[in-house]
């Protein structure tokens, strides 16, 4: 009985001794993972998925710890730099927020305004973004007399031409609505067609922010002229230099009669 009782006991003190050298070493394995990683900071992540073209608020966003050296400069600590921006691509729940995703909510500003196309009315044929350009075509029936009753009457016209996408609005992974940006005298023509057209279609054609990026790179630099010798004659009158070539609007056709 006094063995057993002996054993019991040396037992217990071995499972304690093994117990506490366990903590120990775990305890020096965590702070040796805290000093290697060092300290640690909050960053933004996306407390929902975010859509495309959303505005950012407060309750779209919740916060996370990443050690300090693995801080970018694109990533965001606080939650103020955030609130009223606006998304350019769409963010899954539990990312990581960055800069670059950002823009500032000024695309819909000036003589341009925002009309908001939605289906089933309005079919999206392909991956469609902000920023993205389209073509937007429209389905409709023109009106027709008492001898063009049997004729087919229904038709379908380009409508605008390089129209920018402005914000992009999903349900899962179908999209459900996109807005465009015109100028307020083109907005009538889409409006119509919205009104009383049968299908409003929209074509990507490209990206309006990487088409001017493109465009920046692939401008060449100007060299600096030559020094002209001195003239021994009266010169020539100086030529009247161009005007500037003012940008193009996207081009609008004519909605058919009854859209006035």
């Amino acid at each position: 009985m006094f063995e057993s009782k002996r054993r019991a006991f040396l037992l217990l003190f071995v499972s304690i001794a093994l117990g506490l050298i366990a903590v120990i070493l775990f305890s020096t394995y965590m702070q040796e993972t805290k000093e290697s990683m060092g300290e640690l900071v909050m960053v933004q992540v996306a407390g929902n998925d975010i859509p495309a073209g959303q505005l950012i608020t407060e309750d779209l966003l919740t916060e996370e710890q990443i050690p300090r050296k693995y801080m970018l400069d694109s990533l965001i600590q606080s939650p103020a730099e955030l609130v009223g921006k606006v998304s350019m691509v769409p963010i899954a729940k539990g990312a990581v927020i960055t800069s670059v995703m950002l823009r500032d909510n000024s695309l819909v500003s000036g003589e341009y305004r925002q009309v908001m196309l939605r289906a089933p009315m309005s079919v999206f044929d392909d991956q469609i973004d902000a920023y993205d350009e389209v073509d937007i075509l429209v389905s409709y029936e023109q009106e027709g007399g008492a001898k063009e009753a049997a004729a087919d009457r229904r038709t379908t016209k380009v409508l605008l031409k390089g129209v920018t996408v402005s914000s992009v609005h999903k349900s899962g992974d179908e999209t459900v609505a996109v807005g465009v940006l015109l100028k307020l005298a083109d907005t009538k023509s889409l409006i119509w067609a919205l009104n009383y057209g049968k299908e409003v279609r929209l074509l990507k054609t490209g990206n309006a922010k990487a088409s001017q990026e493109t465009l920046m790179a692939e401008e060449p630099i100007a060299a600096e002229p030559a020094p002209s010798p001195k003239p021994t004659a009266k010169p020539a009158a100086a030529a009247t230099a161009k005007p500037a070539v003012k940008p193009t609007t996207p081009a609008a056709v004519t909605p058919p009669k009854g859209g006035e």
